[in-house]
């Protein structure tokens, strides 16, 4: 398995947290490795550049298959993706706000909860793209054809920041969350205001985002550490009690705590304990 993480260009920075290359070669006999992908306050841009992806969200479910690049929006329901023998993804990690810029304004509430195939936003632009991606195997080369597009996407875009921006990176912190009338205050809004420019450019509510936050903070920490115990889990990252914590993890990953750990690791991939928000 090869994973590299690469910074963005400094003008970019304001949008950008980091890139991500991964490539598992697991051998044509091998069936599809399954993942589990719970809820995320992540907004990503994924590049699939070799085999496909599948995915599904319940057991019940047909698997649906993904585009060769996708936009994910801010997602509340658990994914289960299926990898195949050769998976290679190009990953941009958006800080909260960089995606909705991204797209010209428009409303994140458009991408809540699924994702979008990005050649529906920029037809000519991301088909070249992904056929690039696919002819070379150079990732430093990739990374930089991706950061190209994003660079002269950007740039056709008149940004501008907002104090609302400064919100967004507050409510990270989940021991440290002010109130929603303390967050409207930063923004210079008042708290009507503010809940609706959150929906625009987050596309959920401001409590919502902050369960999540709290949520996936919770499972990296485990995840990453597991000689602790779920008792200081729950105090690290603002939770009341285990069953406070137990509610989480059965909306936002439809299981106990123990399975999510137990589907995590029947597979030697991390696909989420390294790339979570920072």
């Amino acid at each position: 398995m090869f994973i590299r993480f690469y910074p963005p260009t400094p003008a970019l920075r304001p949008y950008i947290q980091r890139y991500m290359v991964m490539h598992v070669q697991t051998g044509e006999s091998v069936r599809p490795i399954v993942k589990p992908f719970p809820a995320s306050p992540e907004q990503c841009l994924f590049f699939y550049a070799r085999d496909e992806v599948r995915s599904y969200k319940n057991q019940n479910e047909q698997t649906v298959f993904s585009s060769a690049s996708i936009i994910v929006g801010p997602q509340v329901t658990r994914v289960n993706l299926l990898l195949y023998p050769n998976h290679l993804t190009v990953a941009v990690f958006f800080q909260s706000g960089g995606l909705h810029a991204l797209l010209g304004g428009m409303p994140m509430t458009e991408a809540f909860d699924f994702s979008i195939d990005s050649t529906l936003i920029w037809p000519t632009e991301m088909r070249e793209l992904n056929e690039q991606l696919a002819l070379t195997d150079n990732y430093d080369l990739m990374v930089a054809l991706v950061e190209g597009f994003l660079v002269r996407q950007y740039a056709r875009n008149h940004l501008r920041t907002e104090p609302i921006d400064k919100v967004f990176r507050l409510m990270l912190d989940p021991l440290h969350a002010p109130s929603i009338d303390q967050l409207a205050d930063v923004a210079c809004l008042s708290t009507r205001q503010f809940r609706r420019k959150f929906y625009e450019k987050m596309g959920l509510s401001p409590k919502v985002f902050a369960r999540i936050v709290r949520f996936n903070k919770a499972f990296r920490l485990k995840e990453k550490n597991p000689h602790l115990d779920w008792l200081d889990v729950i105090c690290l990252t603002g939770y009341h009690d285990f069953h406070h914590l137990l509610r989480d993890f059965k909306e936002f990953a439809h299981t106990t705590p123990t399975l999510l750990l137990e589907d995590e690791h029947r597979h030697d991939i991390r696909l989420y304990s390294s790339t979570g928000i920072k």
